[in-house]
C-alpha cells in the first residue's frame, strides 16, 4: 500500500483500509503452487518469480499512515514486538495468521498459549516504550533505522 492509493481510498469514501504487506502469505507464491498442480507452468513461473514483489508491511503502514483512516496491519506479524512496530508506525490494529493457524493444528491450549505469549510481548513493548497502551504506541518516540528508513528514504516518505 502506497501513500497515494491510500489517499485515493480515502477520497472514494473507504473508512479504514488493510494494508497487507510482504512478509505474509504471498498469494503469488499460493497462486503458483496452484498453477503447478494444474500443469500450468506460465502460472507456477508468475508466482515464482513475483513470490517477493511488493512493499514490506512496515512500510506500507507507514506510507499509508498519512491518509488518516484507521490501519490493520497484516503480513508478517508474528510477536507482540511485530505487532507493537506495526502500532508506533502508523496501525490501529494487527492480524495475524500463520503463527496462530500453525497453533491450532496443534491444539486449542497451544493457541491460547501463543495468544498468552503475544500478549506479554505486546505489554513488554509498551513497558520498554514508556507507554501504557499499545495505542499509545504510535505517540511514543521512535528511531526508524535501517533497511526500513532506506525504503521510506526513497519513497519520499515524510513522517
Amino acid at each position: 500500500m502506497a501513500r497515494a492509493a491510500a489517499l485515493e481510498l480515502r477520497a472514494l469514501g473507504f473508512g479504514a483500509i488493510d494494508v497487507g504487506g510482504l512478509g505474509g502469505t504471498s498469494f503469488a507464491a499460493v497462486e503458483g503452487e496452484r498453477a503447478a498442480e494444474q500443469g500450468d507452468q506460465r502460472g507456477r513461473r508468475m508466482g515464482e518469480v513475483f513470490r517477493d514483489w511488493g512493499l514490506p508491511t512496515a512500510i506500507s503502514v507507514a506510507a499509508a499512515a498519512g491518509a488518516g483512516l484507521p490501519l490493520i496491519a497484516t503480513g508478517g506479524i508474528r510477536s507482540g514486538l511485530d505487532a507493537a512496530k506495526a502500532l508506533a508506525l502508523g496501525a490501529t490494529a494487527v492480524g495475524v495468521a500463520r503463527p496462530l493457524l500453525t497453533a491450532a493444528l496443534e491444539s486449542e491450549e497451544a493457541v491460547d498459549a501463543w495468544i498468552a505469549q503475544f500478549l506479554e510481548e505486546l505489554r513488554v513493548s509498551c513497558f520498554l516504550s514508556g507507554v501504557a497502551r499499545a495505542a499509545d504506541l504510535g505517540s511514543a518516540a521512535h528511531v526508524i533505522s535501517g533497511e526500513t528508513r532506506r525504503w521510506l528514504d526513497d519513497l519520499g516518505w515524510a513522517g
